[in-house]
């Protein structure tokens, strides 16, 4: 089975109205570490010690880099750029 099935089964499973035909939701921290888990890795992790905040920006820069063409055309650019004027 794949992980976003296994993660939605575990959250339909403790689901106490059984009838309602709307999703269960996720919180954001939920949504964070399963975004993170799948496309980083569930091993993924930051060595440094910081907070959740800095954690964050540093795997949406990781994901983006990694699956964003657009992401990775936009940020060479604003490199080349910052680079000119340090």
């Amino acid at each position: 089975m794949n992980k976003l099935h296994d993660f939605m089964d575990k959250k339909y499973a403790n689901r106490e109205d059984k009838e309602n035909m709307l999703g269960v939701g996720i919180t954001d921290s939920e949504f964070r570490q399963f975004i993170i888990d799948y496309l980083l890795g569930e091993d993924w992790y930051v060595v440094d010690s910081l907070g959740q905040i800095q954690i964050n920006e540093i795997a949406l820069n990781e994901i983006l880099s990694k699956y964003s063409k657009k992401f990775r055309k936009e940020h060479k650019s604003w490199l080349k750029k910052n680079s000119k004027n340090a």
